[in-house]
């Protein structure tokens, strides 16, 4: 697999890590936004995770910058840091791309991996830890 492959608009979706079963899925949300990413040729990967709903102004957005490799499986990590009004939220990311199943029905590319809160922000610790899916779009 090639690191320009990771290139495109995915859903992303990160979820607390809960280990015990909820009755609301939604008490497993993080975050929900639109990630974009440009991968390179050289593996630098760069792109926008946005946060905020369409139109919604001021947008919350952070920008993401990182690398990739394709050495077995084609893996990246992402720093995203906060435009503002969200300057102050730093975020680490560590995911790889699923594999993709040659008899799957439908599959689509996703991302996987985890997300650190890399530096306190309105209240929030640093440390707090998440878990990742991002889904590519069409």
């Amino acid at each position: 697999m090639d690191v320009m492959e990771l290139t495109g608009t995915y859903t992303y979706r990160s979820f607390l890590e809960l280990p015990d079963p909820v009755d609301d899925f939604n008490r497993l949300r993080f975050a929900q936004a639109t990630l974009g990413l440009t991968a390179g040729p050289d593996g630098a990967v760069n792109g926008e995770l946005i946060l905020s709903e369409p139109g919604e102004d001021p947008p919350i957005i952070m920008d993401m910058s990182g690398t990739a490799s394709a050495s077995s499986r084609l893996s990246f990590t992402l720093t995203g840091r906060g435009r503002p009004p969200i300057a102050d939220f730093h975020y680490e990311y560590d995911g790889a791309v699923l594999r993709h199943w040659e008899a799957g029905v439908g599959q689509r590319a996703v991302l996987a991996g985890t997300v650190l809160r890399a530096e306190p922000h309105g209240g929030a610790p640093a440390g707090r830890t998440a878990s990742f899916l991002a889904v590519r779009r069409d």
